[in-house]
């Protein structure tokens, strides 16, 4: 410590990143009291610096959290106390809007989102989002291991259409595999919906007739179970046959996240990434670095190639931005040779409030900031 405000962190190597992942809403400062008295229950006992003070917590049903008077900004906060209450059906968390028993929600059913519009005491409201939806390859399993038949699959899929079908427009066609407001995002012609040069690629490949596999969901919401309709009727057309499996997180943290690559049922699965730092090495590096494989991170298609590896571990050493954007773009050129992903779209956030709450909003990252939320 240099003085009361004043932190000097001296590094063990090089690690560019540090500053953005300094402001992923993981980073935060764990009160050494607190960690000593509940040691591994510490996530049941939140403690922290922040304007409210935790009061309730039931695990099945909500939060709550409560003004702290001690809080550094006089004024502040400006609300009594709020109550985060998970609602997982789509229609309920509509409802509850519309009769005021909620003040916020997120995220609203998109099917729902010009009806909500109708109503003259609601707010929806549409951001733009870092959160980009795929389908990753196993790249290690047949028939996933050949390079033409993850391209095969990548013109089989009409973005344009999946966006209108699964998220009522609300949502664009991935322009590369890192979403364009991230830093060192690199940005691709768009991916034609192109099925016979589908089916063409997949003969080529040795599946002239195309192949039968599974394709797991990381979420079982409504908007997941449409886009994994639409995706097996479209994989259908050029013969590729698709069992499909809306997961929970219990079953997710089971069979995705707690296995690896010679026990993992994974072929083909349907998730999303938001990069929460802004910037492309944790849009990149968790997903596919060859250390990032399941159970250690995220990289669910199982990919490896020593370039992307080298080119991300590269860019940590270096603050020279020229360098860091030719590093990154490098890597992100190469990925998107390699097809180990299904590049599908990059959500908008839909969000909805009771229009005497204002301040409280949803970040590109889908986490919120309440800073200024006040009710009239």
């Amino acid at each position: 410590m240099v003085d009361p405000t004043t932190v000097k962190v001296t590094l063990k190597e090089p690690f560019s990143a540090f500053i953005n992942i300094l402001a992923h809403p993981a980073a935060a400062m764990i009160s050494p009291t607190a960690l000593k008295k509940y040691g591994k229950e510490i996530g049941f006992h939140p403690v922290g610096t922040g304007p409210f003070v935790f009061e309730t917590w039931n695990q099945t049903d909500f939060v709550k959290v409560k003004k702290w008077d001690g809080y550094w900004k006089p004024g502040y906060p400006k609300l009594d106390s709020i109550t985060w209450r998970p609602v997982v059906d789509n229609n309920t968390r509509a409802a509850m809007l519309q009769t005021g028993e909620a003040n916020f929600a997120f995220p609203v059913p998109y099917e729902q989102a010009k009806l909500l519009e109708k109503n003259s005491k609601l707010a929806v409201v549409t951001t733009p989002s870092i959160m980009q939806r795929y389908i990753s390859l196993n790249v290690t399993q047949k028939p996933f291991d050949n390079p033409k038949v993850r391209e095969a699959l990548e013109y089989a899929i009409n973005r344009q259409a999946l966006a209108k079908v699964a998220f009522s427009g609300y949502a664009t066609p991935a322009t590369g595999i890192v979403p364009p407001t991230i830093d060192f995002a690199q940005t691709y012609p768009a991916i034609s919906y192109d099925p016979a040069k589908a089916k063409a690629l997949l003969k080529e490949a040795g599946y002239p007739n195309g192949f039968e596999t599974t394709l797991w969901s990381s979420h079982n919401h409504s908007t997941a179970q449409k886009v994994l309709q639409f995706t097996q009727q479209q994989l259908a057309q050029v013969g590729v046959k698709v069992k499909v499996t809306a997961m929970d997180a219990g079953q997710r943290a089971a069979e995705v996240e707690g296995k690896g690559q010679k026990e993992s049922g994974v072929r083909m699965f349907y998730t999303g990434w938001s990069a929460s730092t802004g910037e492309a090495d944790w849009a990149l590096t968790p997903l596919f670095a060859t250390t990032a494989w399941p159970p250690a991170i995220f990289n669910t298609a199982f990919y490896s190639n020593p370039k992307v590896d080298k080119d991300l571990a590269d860019a940590l050493k270096t603050t020279d931005r020229a360098e860091k954007a030719r590093l990154y773009k490098d890597a992100q050129d190469t990925i998107w040779q390699d097809h180990p992903w299904i590049p599908l779209v990059v959500e908008q956030l839909v969000s909805a409030n009771s229009k005497n709450l204002s301040g409280f909003y949803v970040m590109p990252d889908t986490s919120f900031n309440f800073d200024e939320a006040t009710l009239k």
